[in-house]
């Protein structure tokens, strides 16, 4: 007879969050699950504090009443690093509805969450507002909370900071699904990438990355702006191959890049 599966510690806190906080909505939650520095870094802002957090996603909580996350993949790691891909879905108060994709990566300390380095695809959630037909969700990964955990492959991890270092992070991503997977990819030249966040579990590799360059195209509504000095922030969840090739996901903060064209006009 197998045996069960064990409910490790991040695994239940990791639960916590996405269940008892996001699709609950209980704001008692988390000062039971984050430290009150808890950190996130997401698109161009860094939030420090448990409670100016809790206050922003209370109100996109209020704006997506009924807010679902589905949770897609999962990696834990032996000193407290998490990494989750999902879709935040749901029906906006303002009319319509809309799927969007994302990727965190967590950080855990003494039993709570002390940071949180993300990507979500508001540009993605903004179409589908805006055009009134929400993308369809992913199949969920059928055990996330029981995921085990494991130590990194360090050759993977160097295998994906130098995929990162090369600036392979713009533009369309042979074998990697990018953003909501409909191929408005930004172009960036002269790329500089500078890493944030990046660990493994086993030869799955976790990152968060902040791409600098010249824009050169790959938005379609954000014409003549070719030449601005951007930044593009990108979370992924990866796995290098033996012959260099890197395949998975990544989320890049498109729509806070649409904001830096617009204002550049």
């Amino acid at each position: 007879m197998t045996a069960a599966p064990e409910l490790h510690p991040l695994g239940a806190l990791m639960r916590r969050f996405a269940v008892d906080w996001l699709d609950r909505a209980d704001p008692a939650v988390p000062a039971e699950i984050m430290a009150p520095d808890y950190t996130i870094v997401i698109g161009a802002y860094t939030m420090r504090g448990r409670e100016d957090y809790v206050e922003a996603t209370s109100g996109q909580l209020a704006r997506f009443p009924g807010l679902t996350i589905t949770v897609h993949d999962a990696l834990y790691t032996p000193d407290g690093r998490v990494a989750l891909r999902f879709t935040e879905h749901g029906a906006s108060a303002r009319g319509g509805a809309a799927a969007w994709r994302g990727i965190g990566l967590f950080t855990a300390r003494d039993g709570v969450l002390v940071h949180n380095a993300c990507e979500e695809d508001y540009l993605g959630r903004r179409r589908q507002l805006h055009g009134g037909a929400p993308d369809p969700v992913d199949p969920p990964m059928v055990a996330p909370w029981t995921e085990p955990v494991a130590g990194p492959d360090t050759g993977a991890e160097e295998a994906v900071r130098s995929w990162l270092a090369a600036g392979r992070v713009t533009g369309p991503l042979p074998g990697v699904v990018a953003d909501d997977g409909r191929g408005a990819d930004p172009v960036l030249d002269d790329v500089t990438c500078e890493v944030t966040a990046l660990f493994a579990a086993g030869r799955r590799v976790a990152f968060h990355a902040v791409a600098r360059g010249r824009y050169a195209g790959g938005l379609p509504d954000a014409p003549g702006a070719t030449g601005t000095p951007v930044a593009l922030g990108i979370a992924g969840l990866v796995e290098p191959g033996a012959d260099g090739t890197v395949t998975g996901h990544v989320v890049r903060d498109r729509l806070g890049l649409h904001r830096t064209l617009e204002r550049a006009r």
